[in-house]
């Protein structure tokens, strides 16, 4: 993510904190406090994609560790976990989307909101992602389930998908997944692999309504290990990925989130060899539908 972006969202997001305050002022004592917690929430987000980067490294060298803020934020794992984590988190598409004046924010109330803005921040709306405050998530109906991290992001003119997550035990990680064909206004739940494979996501997109991909960090296979779907969600399965020939054997494999530009795709996948680690990236010119490795 360029730091200029960053900055931008940042800016932007004083719209939003000011209009809070201003909400806020109207309303009853006992509403005041979701109000303000939903602008630290925004606030810390902003706050830590400014810090990626070189003020992150300067920060943590002087024992402040200013992304962790964001989990407290989220009630997610506290104040003192690993700002890496969150960094990692943004960097990989996680929580915000930008696409040019298109801002897209996350925001993890029960139920899920999601904030919008068209220009650059200059205005927002407001979407909710209907019956995502409840979830059946091992074994139990959750009634006002907190979501852990979200992927968000659009394609076409008007399509997008959110991927939302729950926390990760035991190398167990739930997810739903929701499409938007208006921007974002409205959002419907679509199926998704969880009954059929279960590990920690490390990625996830779209580039069209019917073509979608989960990635997963490698555990009990070496991987690549990426689930796709090209109806919709109404099945998925396993992608075939052949690998060039020097990463065959003795390699394990994370793969991230894939980018999508029109139907070109990219999908970068950490190789991790002994001590040695790198990043090749897979090709596709169909949206998905096939995808191949350039000579490595």
């Amino acid at each position: 993510m360029k730091e200029e972006a960053a900055v931008k969202l940042y800016q932007c997001m004083t719209n939003i904190e000011c209009s809070y305050i201003e909400e806020a002022q109207e309303l009853p004592a006992n509403m005041k406090k979701r109000v303000f917690s939903r602008r630290k929430v925004l606030f810390f987000i902003a706050a830590a994609l400014t810090l990626l980067g070189a003020a992150t490294a300067v920060a943590a060298s002087m024992g402040y560790h200013p992304l962790g803020m964001i989990l407290a934020g989220y009630g997610k794992m506290g104040a003192d976990a690993d700002p890496t984590f969150v960094q990692e988190q943004l960097e990989n598409g996680q929580w915000v989307s930008l696409s040019g004046s298109h801002i897209a924010v996350i925001v993890p109330e029960s139920p899920v909101k999601i904030l919008l803005s068209s220009d650059g921040g200059k205005s927002w709306s407001e979407s909710v992602v209907e019956g995502s405050q409840k979830m059946e998530f091992l074994g139990a109906q959750r009634e006002q389930m907190q979501y852990a991290g979200g992927y968000i992001g659009f394609f076409e003119k008007s399509g997008g998908y959110l991927i939302l997550t729950s926390g990760v035990a035991m190398n167990h990680q739930a997810l739903r997944i929701f499409l938007t064909d208006d921007s974002g206004k409205t959002w419907h739940e679509i199926g998704n692999p969880y009954e059929q494979h279960i590990s920690v996501l490390t990625g996830a997109a779209f580039s069209t309504p019917e073509i979608g991909f989960i990635s997963y960090r490698y555990f009990e296979d070496s991987g690549p290990d990426i689930w796709w779907t090209h109806d919709g969600g109404e099945s998925w399965e396993k992608l075939p990925v052949t690998l060039p020939p020097k990463y065959r054997s003795h390699c394990s494999f994370t793969p991230g989130s894939p980018v999508f530009d029109g139907k070109k795709g990219t999908c970068p996948i950490t190789v991790f060899s002994g001590s040695v680690t790198e990043t090749i990236y897979m090709y596709s010119d169909d949206a998905g539908l096939t995808w191949h490795f350039n000579d490595t």
